[in-house]
């Protein structure tokens, strides 16, 4: 009988043992797993230092650069207005078809009230979806440099028959104004062309941090 209890007690003291040994292992593989989560956290937090960093500067420079784009808009059609006006009522043929200054119209005019809409909506806090904002800014960037260069076309057309009789004719000071709309045309292009790369950096960013 002393014998069975004593192989009884040794067999429970085993079985303790073994319990104690599993609870350690299982307690063990906890801490490693978390340890292991709080370095990844660590080299998680880490990073968006310096992520944070280029995603602020990127919004401010976005930002400053609907600005910029609404400034040469204006600048645009108040260079080209009078111009335009001017070569409708001088000629008694008309040298600028209507579809052209429909083109620089609907580009310059349609881009402007496009980004005022959206600046607002950034002042306000709203967040534009990015491939909206990245569709809007490809397409603009073409249409600015086709208008540009529609610009450059008539003015052309027009300064080579009519720049020496400045009486009857579009005086030079007009002309001046028509061919500096298409610089500033030109320079809107290649800006939101700018916001393009921006925009996929931006994009870029993002995925990273998921």
């Amino acid at each position: 009988m002393a014998d069975e209890c004593q192989q009884n007690l040794q067999e429970d003291l085993e079985e303790r043992q073994r319990k104690n040994q599993g609870k350690n292992q299982e307690e063990n593989q906890e801490e490693n797993q978390q340890e292991n989560q709080q370095e990844n956290l660590n080299e998680h937090d880490s990073q968006p230092d310096a992520v944070k960093g280029d995603k602020v500067f990127l919004g401010h420079m976005l930002f400053l650069i609907k600005i910029s784009e609404i400034i040469l808009a204006v600048l645009v059609i108040g260079l080209i207005a009078d111009p335009l006006i001017s070569f409708q009522r001088i000629m008694t043929r008309t040298h600028l078809k209507l579809n052209d200054a429909a083109m620089i119209y609907i580009t310059v005019a349609g881009y402007l009230i496009i980004n005022t809409l959206f600046f607002i909506c950034q002042l306000l806090g709203d967040e534009i979806p990015k491939r909206t904002l990245l569709v809007f800014s490809s397409v603009g960037a073409q249409m600015h440099l086709v208008a540009g260069g529609i610009i450059v076309y008539n003015w052309k057309r027009i300064y080579g028959r009519f720049g020496n009789n400045n009486e009857a004719y579009p005086s030079k000071q007009y002309m001046d104004m028509f061919i500096s709309g298409a610089v500033f045309t030109f320079v809107n292009g290649i800006v939101l062309f700018l916001e393009v790369c921006v925009i996929i950096h931006l994009s870029k960013i993002a995925a990273a941090r998921k």
